[in-house]
């Protein structure tokens, strides 16, 4: 059962208190037995399906929704016929009618329960509660129509946000596709028409032939060093426009980010980038598996370190593992002997913590001094 449905399902076991009342009413002993025994039963009946509504919260099928008013409505009107002590139900399903379709059709299902509630207080005389549950009714149901929109919209910002997501990376893959294309497709066509000349020119032109070679050989190394700076420009991040992307990032998923950033000199363009792997895959972490309302970075330079502290409000990571982004941040860090810590919070929430110095020792054997 997922989180959503859970609390739903808590929400409405919690209401259910106030059939208390008409139960007590049928064992007060001034009921036939067959009575009490045959209400009871109709009352078992009503919160077994109300609580099933709830347990497969907003289902895509409004046929289930249809049926299990239809239901509630039927045995609301069996059981105040019966004894008027149970007009209550008719709030229970007031409240199913505002969540179980969309907005247009759960105000017409609202305003049908509430007619069907009112016209059996009429014909069954029960006019004392006439008023108060009339109200309560629609108040009970056009609350649960807002809950049911919100829900939904939050739903729907969600999937875009996915969406946009996953737009962004199959864009990022075309431009590095087409960037590589540019930088490689010249280079290999050249070393492609050079060996060929070359082979040809081996039998009968072995002087010319090698200076083919070197010439391919130069390309090579050229296509090479082209290829592993635009690498490294993938790779290694600026941590003042990871700081940047984070807020942005953190503020479109709807968290509150506070950025206290108080080293005031630069940092070195080693450990800027360290730093700035960093972020990210807090920030990452934070908008996929918090569920925070509020987020905070936190960045300082001491005499001899530097450090970046980012903390979230969310739930923490549960069942937490350390995945392929914080092992490789791990790793980073450790190349240049710095310290890193991410784990719960005492209070809730998740912490992740870098520390880095300034120094430039050298790494550490076995360990790869990743940029």
């Amino acid at each position: 059962m997922g989180f959503g449905r859970t609390w739903a399902l808590a929400f409405a076991v919690g209401y259910l208190v106030y059939l208390a009342y008409p139960v007590a009413a049928e064992l007060s002993g001034r009921h036939h037995p067959a009575e009490v025994v045959g209400t009871l039963l109709g009352g078992a009946l009503f919160v077994t399906i109300y609580l099933v509504f709830w347990a497969r919260l907003y289902p895509d099928d409004g046929l289930w929704g249809l049926a299990a008013l239809a239901a509630l409505l039927a045995l609301s009107v069996l059981l105040t016929v019966v004894d008027n002590t149970w007009g209550g139900t008719f709030i229970y399903c007031a409240a199913v009618a505002g969540a179980a379709f969309p907005p247009r059709r759960s105000l017409a299902a609202v305003g049908l329960a509430t007619a069907v509630g009112v016209l059996v207080a009429v014909l069954d005389g029960g006019l004392s509660w006439l008023s108060w549950s009339a109200a309560i009714m629609v108040l009970t149901g056009l609350g649960m129509v807002g809950i049911r929109f919100m829900v939904v919209t939050t739903k729907q910002l969600q999937c875009a946000q996915e969406e946009r997501a996953r737009l962004a990376v199959a864009e990022e893959r075309l431009r590095f596709a087409r960037d590589l294309h540019d930088l490689l497709g010249h280079s290999l066509s050249v070393i492609v028409l050079k060996s060929e000349l070359a082979g040809r020119l081996g039998p009968t032109d072995p002087e010319r032939a090698l200076a083919e070679i070197r010439d391919v050989e130069r390309v090579a190394r050229e296509a090479l060093r082209e290829v592993r700076e635009a690498v490294a420009g993938y790779r290694q991040p600026s941590l003042g426009q990871e700081l940047e992307r984070a807020r942005a990032t953190l503020a479109a998923a709807g968290i509150e980010v506070r950025l206290h950033r108080l080293a005031r000199e630069p940092v070195p363009a080693p450990l800027d980038g360290t730093l700035a792997w960093a972020v990210r895959e807090a920030v990452t972490n934070v908008v996929r598996h918090s569920r925070a309302r509020r987020a905070e970075i936190r960045l300082e330079r001491g005499p001899e370190h530097v450090h970046l502290e980012v903390l979230d409000d969310g739930v923490g990571c549960e069942a937490f593992q350390m995945g392929n982004g914080l092992r490789g941040l791990r790793e980073r860090v450790m190349g240049r002997r710095g310290r890193i810590e991410f784990g719960h919070r005492p209070g809730g929430g998740f912490r992740l913590a870098v520390s880095l110095p300034l120094t430039a020792p050298r790494p550490e054997v076995g360990v790869p001094a990743r940029p």
